[in-house]
């Protein structure tokens, strides 16, 4: 038996789907506006987590160095030039680049960052751009 031909399938498909987008605009319509602004920070927190896993994805698929802090300070400037020539080439936002620092830390140097990190949160500082530190006012 040959195909049938015509648009019997395809001008009914195209009305079930017409009929889902009405439907699905119509729900829309029907939630208060603080739900639908509620859902639309919802959907840009959930945007955001995405975009800071691809950057983390990104940034681990480059095999950054660690950081333990036993190495001394010849060791630690080298760790630093390094992580500030890999956030140069990723162009990656200062913003982002302590974040992803800090994740590189081990051991000493990690115990080191939480307790500097919690003593400049009390004092009400923030590391601003190129390590500097600034009060907020």
């Amino acid at each position: 038996m040959p195909p049938r031909r015509g648009r019997g399938r395809t001008a009914k498909r195209s009305a079930e789907e017409s009929r889902a987008s009405d439907s699905v605009e119509g729900i829309q319509q029907n939630i208060p506006l603080c739900c639908r602004e509620r859902q639309a920070e919802v959907e840009d927190v959930t945007r955001q987590i995405g975009e800071m896993e691809l950057v983390l994805a990104r940034f681990q698929r480059t095999n950054p160095p660690t950081f333990a802090g036993v190495e001394g300070g010849l060791m630690a400037e080298g760790w630093i030039v390094q992580m500030e020539e890999l956030f140069d080439t990723l162009e990656y936002a200062p913003e982002k680049r302590l974040k992803l620092a800090v994740l590189q830390l081990r051991d000493n140097a990690q115990r080191w960052w939480r307790g500097t990190s919690r003593i400049l949160r009390e004092s009400g500082a923030v590391l601003g751009p190129k390590d500097q530190i600034l009060p907020i006012q």
